[in-house]
């Protein structure tokens, strides 16, 4: 499902206007998007958390000539699933 299948299916299941629902969703992915960026953690019970993790810098391998590279340091950002979800899709 993309952004815009989303989209539509919750305008379908609220009887509200598309772009109503598309303010909405790109509202609520910003708000993560910023609380992620501060260093906090997103929690939606029932769903998941997401939470920013420190990538240590590593080498890795170029797969096309085999010579090593190094690969920078990161901030990526982590979904660990709840219990809840975890036992709907299991």
């Amino acid at each position: 499902m993309n952004k815009q299948e989303l989209v539509a299916s919750v305008a379908k299941k609220t009887d509200m206007p598309k772009s109503t629902i598309q303010n909405i969703v790109d509202c609520t992915f910003e708000s993560i998007s910023a609380s992620l960026k501060k260093g906090q953690q997103v929690r939606m019970v029932g769903f998941g958390t997401w939470k920013k993790q420190k990538r240590k810098a590593r080498t890795g391998r170029n797969p096309k000539t085999g010579k090593p590279l190094k690969i920078a340091a990161r901030n990526v950002a982590k979904f660990s699933m709840s219990s809840q979800l975890y036992d709907l899709l299991n």
